[in-house]
């Protein structure tokens, strides 16, 4: 991807997204999202090159400065919160469409609307704790919000919001869902037996999207990389060039971000490794293997 054009395209594919050019200025287009206004992609031309702006989650915006050179802090923006991206012909398209959505997502997000969504998801039977809605929602650090929002729940009929739970199992205090006992009872209606308040989460936790299979596969992909990148020819391996490529798209994806949740919500066996799932840890093997290679 190298022109405006194909930037702009791509940016418009996305549900909501249309064109706009609010500085009376040709070299400033901007990509909104019409549910708020608010952009997600800037193109625009500076010293002969064509770049973008993209919004980044701060966790995540030093990842791509590392990653490639063509990717630097916010042009006239917010230095921790967007990147500015120079489509120079360095980074493959794949990275730079992905850079792009997950703007958008950023600028898209509705945290209530996104709240009652994931709320909307726990199965008949099963219940969720409010950092597992966070997740699920798209900001695990929002549990609080989680709380007041399903305390405002608008249509508590198709919102079911008595099947979440604290982070121990345990149900809210009695001015919730209509009154003492009256959460404890819809549980019990599907049932999940509440005891002293609490439900056993081991039993009756909905699974949200992780799998132990999936982080098994990336904790070996992981160990293979290691030991390879203690070799002599690892800066050559195509093997562990492979390997790194999967462990990166893995890191990348909303799968990690599944599995991370839940070996934070601790739903991971505690005997299962989970290396991979350390995000200092996965990082710094990815930074080790660029600084070998030099890519």
């Amino acid at each position: 991807m190298k022109t405006r054009e194909q930037a702009l395209k791509y940016g418009l594919s996305f549900p909501g997204a249309y064109q706009d050019a609010p500085f009376h200025d040709d070299n400033w287009q901007l990509v909104r999202y019409e549910g708020n206004k608010k952009a997600f992609l800037w193109t625009y031309e500076k010293d002969g090159v064509v770049n973008l702006n993209v919004k980044v989650d701060p966790d995540k915006a030093f990842f791509w400065r590392d990653r490639y050179e063509a990717v630097t802090p916010g042009y006239h923006q917010n230095k921790d919160n967007w990147n500015s991206v120079a489509l120079d012909g360095s980074i493959p398209d794949k990275d730079i469409k992905l850079m792009i959505a997950e703007s958008y997502d950023l600028v898209s997000y509705s945290p209530s609307k996104k709240i009652y969504d994931a709320v909307k998801k726990i199965p008949y039977g099963k219940v969720a704790t409010y950092g597992q809605i966070a997740e699920v929602a798209g900001n695990k650090k929002m549990s609080r919000a989680v709380g007041n929002a399903l305390h405002k729940n608008p249509d508590p009929d198709h919102i079911p919001c008595f099947r979440v739970v604290n982070s121990k199992g345990e149900l809210s205090g009695e001015f919730a869902f209509g009154g003492a006992g009256r959460q404890a009872e819809l549980l019990e209606k599907e049932g999940i037996e509440v005891v002293d308040g609490r439900v056993d989460l081991k039993r009756f936790q909905w699974n949200s999207g992780y799998s132990l299979e999936r982080i098994a596969k990336y904790e070996k992909i992981m160990d293979k990389a290691k030991e390879a990148m203690g070799r002599p020819d690892a800066a050559s391996s195509k093997k562990l060039k492979g390997w790194m490529s999967e462990l990166e798209e893995y890191y990348l994806s909303y799968e990690w971000k599944k599995d991370y949740a839940a070996d934070e919500a601790g739903l991971i066996p505690k005997d299962m490794k989970r290396g991979v799932l350390s995000e200092d840890g996965i990082y710094d093997l990815l930074e080790e293997y660029r600084d070998l290679t030099g890519i």
